[in-house]
């Protein structure tokens, strides 16, 4: 079947050279720089990453790098929660002040973060982490947290400190009233913003009380709790695998959230052992899960959930529980909802500000309060790099360079990265990601339905698809996606940088550098 790519009407971004490794931000120290258009199967949106020491400025130059690439408001994304952008991060840390920024610009924008494996994000860093976001327009959710650590990480916290070298040239030019102030107001900051992005207080105390040469590290799955840090989306039992293991870890958290504790504080509150018919809920369901040490008839007495759930592989309706009182029913105090697919929440009753959210699973719950966190499960099975996007074959991740679609048309590359292009051709920009079947299958789906464009056309092809229409700030746009041999494929972004001046002229253009691209022969049949 023959298709022409055709758009119907529609109902600025500025064009940067801070692309790819090899265009970055103009910063003295750290940088800048946009890695892919598509950062996971879980997180289909644009990747950036800032590597290096914080600095006076940095917000403002990511902002205008992240503007370059993305046209998206958080208004406008999924009701089921999205993001408009990802920023991985390393970075020994830096001013202090700056990173609260960037915290505020990752919060204000939808940009989630994410400290990666073999990583590390220190100080001023850690709190441009703890601003990381997402938006859903469902009432009564909003901008949610959306900050995510991977095994092998570190995230680090030091309270604010001037540097001992500098101390007397403070003190010599404002006076010991003026600095000690200054640092006093540094940490009532620092305090108020925390408690601003549900970092638990103890935890919050913690780090106010350090000294400059202590750190508190991310590492362990108590810290991950604290900090609300989440884990990459995956099964529950590839972060544990030992379902009554699972479970009393995340009694344990629910436990110490309800006493206002450290989870470590806490172990020795829960039963070792799970049983079964504890009691009954007022739904009238069987409750299995641990027994608690209980000093008070208004303490719970049980943490469970029902039996049919108990083992784990659903959704999860755990509560810490009184004893059956008069009606003969056990009670909740404190509730914990963990859905794989939807919204996650804990806290204590139906009021939203009352309760913690998070899209997703909240597996760091469920995981070893002590020891760093890991899955030997999800290493074995490449499980991120795969939903990444990696190449595999029937036995391991084809280890072999990627390789992008070709052209004839003579379009002028801007930078390059293992995984992605940045081109100019005519007046627009290419941007092409090469990866995987699951990037080819997710951006054909992900395209087609977004809500923060006007999707005009959707055409699928025998080796590819396109997806066209308009940003809401009236830019035309088309999504390519193309199809290769041995599991290859590749997605292509074509866009007008800025408003066209003749609109006619940018769809045949945006249209003719469509129909040029094929990978391994296989293009769009376009005739």
């Amino acid at each position: 079947m023959q298709h022409r790519i055709r758009r119907g009407a529609a109902t600025t971004i500025v064009t940067s050279l801070m692309l790819l490794g090899a265009f970055v931000s103009p910063v003295l120290a750290g940088t800048a720089s946009f890695v892919t258009l598509h950062y996971s199967a879980d997180r289909f949106v644009p990747q950036f990453h800032f590597d290096g020491p914080v600095i006076e400025g940095d917000a403002k130059a990511l902002a205008a790098l992240i503007d370059s690439f993305v046209d998206c408001e958080p208004e406008l994304l999924d009701i089921r929660g999205s993001n408009c952008a990802i920023v991985t991060l390393n970075s020994p840390g830096g001013d202090y002040i700056e990173g609260l920024r960037l915290a505020a610009l990752m919060r204000e924008r939808a940009i989630g973060t994410v400290v990666e494996d073999t990583a590390q994000c220190y100080s001023a860093c850690a709190f441009a982490f703890l601003g990381g976001s997402g938006y859903a327009r469902q009432q009564g959710i909003g901008a949610y947290i959306d900050r995510m650590i991977e095994p092998g990480g570190i995230l680090g916290f030091h309270a604010p400190y001037f540097a001992s070298d500098a101390l007397d040239g403070l003190v010599a030019d404002f006076g010991m009233d003026d600095v000690l102030g200054a640092s006093r107001d540094d940490i009532a900051l620092m305090i108020q913003q925390l408690v601003q992005w549900n970092v638990n207080a103890n935890a919050l105390s913690y780090i106010a009380s350090m000294g400059p040469s202590q750190t508190y590290d991310i590492v362990e799955g108590e810290d991950y709790a604290m900090l609300w840090a989440q884990l990459p989306p995956a099964p529950l039992y590839y972060w544990n695998s030992n379902t009554a293991d699972a479970l009393r870890n995340a009694c344990i958290n629910l436990l110490a959230y309800h006493l206002d504790s450290w989870p470590s504080d806490v172990v020795e509150k829960v039963a070792p052992a799970p049983e079964t018919n504890l009691a009954n809920n007022e739904q009238g369901q069987s409750l299995s899960g641990f027994r608690l040490t209980t000093h008070s008839p208004l303490e719970p007495s049980y943490c469970a959930l029902p039996h049919e759930q108990f083992d784990l592989n659903g959704d999860i309706d755990l509560a810490l529980l009184t004893a059956p009182g008069v009606s003969g029913a056990a009670r909740p105090l404190v509730s914990l909802f963990s859905r794989g697919d939807g919204w996650s929440t804990m806290g204590t009753g139906g009021d939203p500000v009352r309760r913690h959210l998070q899209k997703g699973s909240m597996s760091q719950l469920f995981v070893p309060i002590r020891g760093a966190v890991e899955s030997d499960f999800v290493k074995f099975m490449d499980y991120l790099p795969l939903r990444k996007f990696a190449r595999f074959n029937a036995y391991s991740m084809i280890d072999d360079t990627v390789e992008f679609p070709a052209s004839p048309l003579p379009m002028s590359v801007l930078g390059e990265n293992a995984n992605a292009r940045v081109m100019s051709y005519g007046h627009q920009q290419i941007v092409v990601q090469a990866g995987s079947q699951l990037l080819y299958t997710t951006a054909r789906q992900e395209h087609a339905n977004r809500t923060d464009v006007d999707v005009t056309l959707t055409t699928d092809f025998e080796n590819g698809y396109v997806v066209g229409g308009y940003y809401f700030s009236g830019r035309p746009y088309l999504w390519v996606g193309l199809k290769g041999e041995n599991g290859a494929a590749v997605v292509v972004r074509i866009e007008t940088p800025e408003m066209p001046q003749d609109m006619t002229a940018a769809l045949i253009e945006q249209e003719e550098i469509a129909c040029s691209f094929s990978l391994h022969g296989h293009g769009l049949d376009c005739s």
